[in-house]
């Protein structure tokens, strides 16, 4: 995707012509100029509502951070000193009321680098962070920015200097290279309040976890999630198809504006982490989405609750580019946990999703699991052709907008399934018909039947 501003995409995606022109010669040479009428405007009026959840920055974060300034001085080393100095100084600042740590233009290898209150680090438009990968990692998960994960933390600030830029020229830079690891996440939210994340532009390398995550703290306290915060103007690609650049495990009055992915899911309001503990206790609520964006990948936004009922979700203005839907919505289901709580899980009905635009065609990451949407001619394409890097999904064609296994009408049965929920969907917009399905709502019942059943290749016989 080139570097323009989110906005301008987002603009330029949803001009969408519902008339065609076109000027013709009859038998006679004479022109004539005829307009016809689509037939199908391929827009989809959806339910509106009143009753809206408000996107107002200062509602979710105020900058009581003190103005007092340091410089950091890092080696540029890709081993743990720059994470020892750069933590030292962190925790020093903070111990003396706190203030602005800037982070310089270099390249810089860290790890576990734990934020305390009152800080905010600044970092340089030509600064690039990666993980430290030194020492022995092999299958080890790596965390860059570590925020509340052990202790209460509360006004803090990850940003670009200039920090509500939307000109991706202005966002520092991450990149996550291939390694022996397990899994990378370049920052982790936790028991923290009054937060902001801003102005970053992140290289993936279809890495596992998502980069962007929001959990429960060490603690499992469902009480302690992070709250009041911004995450803005975020880029990330080479995501992989079972995750992407947010997961949401918690987090209640949070802020999501301009965010935008290549590749996994740009937005996972995917929810559990509270039933692995044995509660069913809500810990998602009041998280307004606003302006998400997904190009060659699964979906850009996805609900997903795993045991826990859990509480409102507002979303306006998504976009979907050539990726297997722009939608998911997953009825409630319990999870392999065995000893997590007894429910099964779902999201308050007041949700919303609206002004959705989206642009079928091929690029798509299609999972195993949604093979049965494609013909048996391209089913067996699919099974035949070899793994994108993520080891998990194939490149194919975009199957439709909205999937849906959560409303009576998408086929959740409270006697089999359960989990079932209804969330509020209003204005869908296709730019074209490059889907596999013509229906705007993809469920369970759309499986094509009959094909019969093929094997996947294996490594060195794929295509």
């Amino acid at each position: 995707m080139k570097k323009n501003s989110f906005k301008s995409i987002i603009y330029t995606l949803l001009i969408v012509t519902t008339i065609i022109s076109c000027s013709t010669k009859d038998e006679d040479t004479n022109e004539k100029e005829e307009t016809i009428e689509h037939k199908d405007p391929l827009i989809h009026i959806g339910e509106t509502t009143n009753d809206r959840l408000t996107d107002t920055e200062e509602r979710f974060y105020i900058n009581k951070i003190p103005n007092k300034e340091l410089v950091v001085t890092l080696n540029g080393n890709c081993n743990t000193l720059d994470s020892d100095i750069l933590n030292n100084e962190i925790e020093s600042l903070s111990n003396d009321g706190g203030g602005v740590i800037r982070i310089q233009k270099g390249a810089y290898c860290l790890r576990d680098i734990v934020l305390r209150s009152n800080i905010h680090l600044k970092i340089d438009p030509e600064a690039t962070i990666e993980p430290d990968l030194s020492g022995d990692i092999s299958n080890k998960n790596i965390t860059i920015f570590v925020v509340g994960e052990d202790f209460f933390i509360e006004n803090v600030a990850i940003t670009n200097v200039d920090e509500d830029s939307t000109e991706t020229s202005t966002w520092f830079k991450s990149n996550i290279p291939e390694g022996d690891y397990g899994g990378v996440k370049f920052i982790e939210f936790g028991n923290v309040k009054n937060f902001k994340l801003s102005g970053v532009s992140v290289t993936d390398n279809f890495s596992k976890f998502s980069n962007i995550v929001l959990n429960l703290p060490a603690s499992l306290k469902t009480d302690e999630v992070s709250t009041n915060g911004v995450i803005k103007n975020v880029f990330m690609t080479n995501m992989h198809v079972g995750y992407g650049v947010i997961q949401m495990q918690t987090g209640k009055t949070i802020l999501c504006k301009n965010i935008s992915g290549e590749g996994g899911i740009t937005m996972r309001v995917e929810t559990g982490a509270a039933g692995t503990n044995m509660v069913n206790e809500k810990t998602v609520d009041d998280i307004v989405v606003r302006n998400v964006y997904i190009k060659n990948g699964d979906a850009a936004m996805n609900f997903s609750p795993h045991r826990v009922d859990q509480g409102r979700v507002d979303v306006e203005k998504v976009v979907a580019v050539n990726s297997t839907h722009a939608i998911q919505v997953a009825a409630g289901f319990l999870d392999n946990n065995t000893d997590g709580v007894d429910n099964i899980g779902t999201f308050d009905s007041r949700s919303y999703i609206g002004d959705i635009t989206v642009t079928g065609g091929y690029g798509a990451q299609i999972k195993g699991k949604d093979y049965k949407y494609f013909s048996c001619e391209k089913r067996k394409e699919l099974a035949e052709k070899c793994y994108n890097p993520d080891d998990e999904s194939v490149t194919g064609s975009s199957i439709g907008v909205v999937r849906d296994n959560s409303s009576i009408d998408g086929g959740c049965d409270n006697g089999s399934e359960g989990g079932c929920y209804e969330i509020i969907i209003g204005t869908i917009t296709k730019t074209n018909e490059d889907f596999e399905l013509e229906e705007f709502y993809t469920h369970p019942s759309n499986e094509i039947k009959g094909c019969p059943k093929v094997e996947k290749a294996t490594e060195g016989n794929c295509n």
